[in-house]
Parts: structure tokens; C-alpha cells; sequence
């Protein structure tokens, strides 16, 4: 038999080498393979919940934090379970603004036009979202005359004037809601519709109330849907005094309470949805109410402010303050003059400038005017209120009213306990 070659020679046949004794605990401790120990694999599903939230908070927006979330029924738990966690994220990351409804003559359902349509993260919620409104109802001709009447909580509120409909879809998820009209004898009583607005929690985004006004000469009315009891509650007439100089489409959803400014005066009208008080809240002395002009808003926390545009493009904004004796006024926090900015951007073409909307910290502007071939000619800006930056969102032919939509956080990410996922791991 052939002799077996070292490499393969049996364990004992190979003795253990020899070293020196001086070399007992140094190199000999080097060479010997140190005993295994035992080791627990670290994943990122292993995270505690408060290291996973302190990364969830950098990530870009809303839209990353939405797909990071929705990966494992852990992470997703630890989101839902957390509303510090979403107010300081919020803090962190306004939800980005998607698109603008517009209206414009002619065309029987509002058209929705994309602002941020090559940023990767807002691309997919537009691609999957029903933002051409085909989930309204549409039987027979009724897909005609929808109007927009508010856009918040991720939701558009329509109403249709000739088919007396009222709907609130939710375009990212495809819900939609076929409301009841407020009741026959309320409207009919009503000489002067003002209009719906939109009422919604961020912690119980799956129910909403829509208040509807009303006035006639020296009154006002306030009606209130509630999507929990499916019903409205009727409020009695209360007077305003004076000659009644509210316009429709005008007003202000600001914390719970409507802002309704008077025409042509320097006061205008609060209306709190919960208690349905209605007080009268005074302007500051340069802030004239002349149509849309002036607008009340709320800050980036959520307070009251009031943006009013010059005929000459000075946008000047207060903030409401209340001191500890319960005094109301209105502080100065910044003014800009537009003038140059708007001429060169609108190149020189003539029209007013209109405050649309103040939401979470930004103005929303619009100009429009009429060239001279007969075209109707609209800009819409946007403007911060921290920085007073000025920029073009849109730029196109229609008729000025707009509605900016703002992505919501989605009922997935609310609650308190995580939704059975399939496939979630």
C-alpha cells in the first residue's frame, strides 16, 4: 500500500509542534483559536422602539416615512403607537404640498394639476391616487357641476349645485363619501349660501364633520354634518348687526373655528364649530377687507394669522396673540413688497394680486388678468411665511380659484394598535 502523503495523514499520526517555553504565552497564546462565543444576530427588525423612531425621523418626508413604515408590522405598530412621534415628525417635515384643484369655467369637474410631479417619493402617491376625481358619483349627467369647496385632511369636499349632491373623497385611497344635503327647510330659509368646509382630527383621521354657513341680512347659521352620527345638528340664527357683507367662498377654517372677513370693513366674523359662538374679531387698521384681498390663516404651529395684499403688492402678516388679562391683538411679523418679483415673473401683464389660501406657514397667492387677444391668464404662487420667499407653481390659462391639496398622514400610520398586514413580516 502506497504511503499516505502528510496532507492527509490521520489527526494522530501528526504530532503538535514544539515551542521554546519562553514562548508559552506569547506566541503560542497567538496561534491557539480562541474559544467560540456565543453571538445574537442584530437586525433592523430587532431595533427598540425609540432608537426606530429616532431614525424614522430623518428620513426625507412623509411619503419615505409611509413606505419605511408599512415594511413590518413592527415598525409599523411603533408609528401608530407613538402621536409625539408624529407631531415631532410633522414638526420636522410639513407634508408636502401634492397638487392644485383648480376650477375654472367650462369644465364641469375641478382639474387637478401636479406641483412636485419630478420628486421620486411624491411621483408614486400621484400615480396611484384618484386625483381626476372618478370616483365621484355619476349617474346619468351628474358628473356635471361638481365645485370644490374645501381640500384638507387628504380629503377634496365637492358639492353639486344642480343635483343638490354633496361628496368627500379622499384621492390618495380612493374613498369616497356620498354626503347628505343639509335639510331641505335649513337652506330654504337661507338667503345667502356661504358655503362648506372640512373638519378633521390628525389623531382620528377615519371621521370628519362638515359645517355648512348660511346668512341673510344680519344673521348668520351654521349647520354641522358629523360622519359618526351621519346626521346634521341645525344651530339657531344669531345676529352680527350690521348690514351682512360676507362673501361667499371667502372664509378660513382655522383650528375648529370659520374666519369670515366683513367687505369693505376692518372687523371680520369667528364662528367656533364646536360651540358655534360667533364673535366679532377686529383687523389691523391697514388690513381693509376688499374681496380677496385679506385672508385669516394659521402659522406653521397652528395659530392665527392674517396675510393682506396692497393694491401696490405689499403683503404685509400679523399673528394673533392673547395676553394673560385675555386682551386680543395683532403682532407685525413680516411685510414684503411683491411688486417687482409678480411684474417679472407675470412679464408686466396687469391684474391683482389675491391671497387663495394660508396653510401651515405658507401664503398661496394667485394673479390673474385678461390679455389682450381674450385669453384668461393665471399665475399661482406660493410664499413662506418664515423666509418670504416667493415662488411660481403654476402658470396656465384658468380662472384663478384654487385649492392647494396637502398629503395627509395616511388612517394606516394613526391608532393604536398595528392593522393585520398581509405578507408583513
Amino acid at each position: 500500500m502506497s504511503a499516505l502523503t502528510p496532507s492527509i495523514l490521520p489527526r494522530a499520526a501528526c504530532p503538535d509542534p514544539v515551542f521554546p517555553a519562553a514562548m508559552a504565552g506569547g506566541l503560542l497564546a497567538a496561534a491557539t483559536p480562541a474559544e467560540p462565543e456565543s453571538t445574537t444576530t442584530t437586525t433592523v427588525s430587532s431595533l427598540g422602539k425609540d432608537l426606530l423612531l429616532d431614525i424614522f425621523l430623518r428620513l426625507p418626508n412623509l411619503p419615505a416615512l409611509v413606505r419605511a413604515a408599512l415594511a413590518c408590522r413592527t415598525w409599523l405598530g411603533a408609528v401608530r403607537s407613538s402621536p409625539s412621534f408624529r407631531r415631532l415628525f410633522h414638526a420636522l417635515h410639513p407634508a408636502p404640498l401634492l397638487g392644485i384643484f383648480l376650477e375654472t369655467d367650462g369644465i364641469c369637474i375641478p382639474t387637478f394639476v401636479p406641483v412636485r410631479r419630478f420628486d421620486p417619493d411624491v411621483a408614486v402617491s400621484l400615480r396611484r391616487g384618484d386625483f381626476f376625481l372618478t370616483s365621484l358619483p355619476a349617474e346619468g349627467d351628474a358628473s356635471r357641476g361638481w365645485l370644490l369647496d374645501d381640500c384638507r385632511g387628504g380629503r377634496a369636499l365637492l358639492w353639486n349645485a344642480l343635483h343638490g349632491s354633496l361628496a368627500a373623497l379622499n384621492p390618495m385611497t380612493w374613498a369616497v363619501d356620498s354626503l347628505p344635503m343639509p335639510p331641505v327647510d335649513f337652506m330654504a330659509e337661507t338667503r345667502n349660501f356661504l358655503g362648506f368646509h372640512l373638519l378633521y382630527s390628525d389623531e382620528k383621521p377615519s371621521s370628519f364633520r362638515v359645517v355648512c354657513i348660511c346668512a341673510d341680512a344680519s344673521r348668520v347659521r351654521a349647520a354641522v354634518f358629523s360622519s359618526e352620527t351621519w346626521d346634521w345638528a341645525i344651530n339657531p340664527w344669531v345676529e352680527i348687526g350690521g348690514n351682512n357683507s360676507l362673501k361667499c367662498k371667502t372664509s378660513t377654517l382655522v383650528g375648529d373655528s370659520v374666519y369670515w372677513p366683513c367687505h369693505g370693513e376692518a372687523h371680520m366674523i369667528r364662528i367656533d364649530a364646536t360651540t358655534m359662538d360667533v364673535t366679532t374679531v377686529d383687523l389691523p387698521s391697514q388690513a381693509k377687507v376688499e374681496w380677496h384681498n385679506c385672508k385669516a390663516g394659521e402659522t406653521k404651529d397652528g395659530g392665527l394669522c392674517i396675510a393682506h395684499v396692497s393694491a401696490d403688492f405689499l403683503l404685509q402678516v400679523w399673528t394673533h396673540s392673547v395676553d394673560g388679562d385675555g386682551i386680543q391683538s395683532w403682532i407685525p411679523h413680516k411685510a414684503i413688497s411683491l411688486g417687482a418679483q409678480v411684474d417679472r415673473i407675470t412679464e408686466g401683464f396687469q391684474g391683482d394680486l389675491k391671497v387663495v389660501q394660508v396653510r401651515d406657514g405658507t401664503a398661496y397667492l394667485s394673479r390673474t388678468m385678461m390679455t389682450p387677444s381674450g385669453l384668461l391668464c393665471c399665475w399661482f404662487f406660493s410664499l413662506c411665511l418664515e423666509t418670504m420667499e416667493l415662488d411660481l407653481l403654476i402658470q396656465g390659462r384658468y380662472d384663478g380659484r384654487g385649492y392647494p391639496y396637502i398629503m395627509a398622514w395616511p388612517p394606516s400610520l394613526v391608532g393604536d394598535e398595528a392593522p393585520e398586514l398581509e405578507g408583513s413580516e
